[in-house]
């Protein structure tokens, strides 16, 4: 049984023991130190002095355990702590430490444990973003390649061709049976899973480019009908289409910044769009029909734009472009995307442009 004690209580056992063990040694050698008349009366009282002597040991074992028990609640925080640590367990099991070198010895190791625990799940949540971003821009890398046909009397840009950064949205323009058919498609997010959307949305691009005699509208259509069966959310998405023969033009957009018309030296905004996101649950389409004459030209921005510019907010920054391209007259849609890339060049640097995607399209005069 004594084997199975804690140590604290084999401590005060031992400290009563060793004090009462003293007490009878004085006993005993009080015989030999005190003459014959004094030791007769101290026999006559060696009852009273051994309860004395049990008490005084009693309490110093009582004292003993006290202390040592102080002691050993931070030895337990402590050996707790040690444990969680070598089985990479974080839980704070509620105890306070004593004021103490011990208490504060577990403190101090509590809080180099907790920072170990805080600096392992920011290296792992740093491990996963950067692992998620390089496999998103390997998906973009592999299938933002546009190459655009030409089409006869219409005049197409679109920037960038390619990208590796998963920000950029995707852009295109094919060609129809009537004239062209273009798309504009983005999340403010990056990730797998919007790059995996991105790509296929090409896909859906791609295969209608091989679909010959087409109209435009119908693609169109056809298009906003295939995306609304893989829902997903925050996707800025402008679909439309332009007619050669005369110059009609449909927009269904879903993003901040509207389209542009650039005519005559003067940059003007389309109405802006009621929703922000591609609202997959609403059939009803609200495609807005313009005329694009001979020598105008149609632009698409990205939404990206409103995020890297200094501009605060949509309005400023159509204001600083329109004043940017006040009195400018473009030979051609390169030009135009030039001129205008130029614009956000300097608004938001290199780096901020790759994320940028313009789109412009423009009827040749006959």
């Amino acid at each position: 049984m004594f084997p199975n004690l804690q140590s604290k209580h084999k401590l005060a056992f031992a400290s009563f023991t060793a004090a009462f063990v003293l007490f009878l040694s004085y006993l005993l050698l009080d015989d030999f130190l005190f003459g014959e008349e004094i030791r007769k009366e101290l026999r006559a009282y060696v009852w009273v002095r051994l309860s004395v002597g049990f008490i005084f040991s009693g309490l110093l074992g009582i004292l003993t355990y006290y202390l040592i028990g102080l002691g050993f609640k931070s030895l337990k925080s402590l050996s707790q702590l040690l444990q969680n640590w070598t089985q990479d367990v974080y839980e704070d099991s509620g105890e306070t430490e004593r004021e103490d070198e011990l208490g504060e010895l577990a403190r101090h190791f509590r809080i180099a444990l907790y920072q170990k625990k805080a600096k392992e799940e920011n290296f792992s949540q740093e491990a996963l973003n950067k692992r998620e971003r390089e496999l998103s821009d390997k998906i973009q890398i592999f299938f933002h390649k546009i190459r655009l046909h030409k089409i006869k009397n219409l005049d197409i840009t679109v920037f960038p061709r390619t990208s590796d950064s998963s920000e950029t949205d995707y852009a295109n323009i094919i060609p129809t049976a009537d004239g062209c058919f273009g798309i504009l498609a983005g999340f403010p997010n990056h990730g797998a899973v919007e790059s995996s959307m991105k790509a296929r949305i090409e896909g859906m691009i791609s295969l209608a480019q091989e679909t010959t005699g087409m109209r435009g509208e119908d693609l169109l259509y056809k298009i906003d009908r295939s995306l609304r069966s893989t829902p997903i959310s925050y996707l800025n998405l402008t679909l439309f289409y332009l007619e050669t023969r005369n110059g009609e033009a449909g927009i269904l957009q879903y993003q901040k910044l509207p389209a542009l018309v650039h005519k005559n030296g003067k940059t003007t905004s389309l109405p802006i769009s009621k929703q922000v996101f591609y609202d997959f649950r609403n059939s009803t389409r609200d495609v807005k029909k313009i005329q694009v004459k001979p020598g105008e030209f149609l632009v698409f921005l990205s939404d990206r734009l409103t995020e890297i510019t200094s501009s605060a907010g949509v309005a400023p920054l159509l204001i600083q472009l329109q004043n940017w391209s006040s009195n400018r007259e473009y030979k051609n849609s390169r030009e135009l995307t030039l001129d205008f890339g130029r614009f956000l060049e300097m608004e938001a640097g290199k780096k901020g442009l790759s994320k940028a995607a313009i789109l412009t399209v423009g009827r040749v005069r006959d």
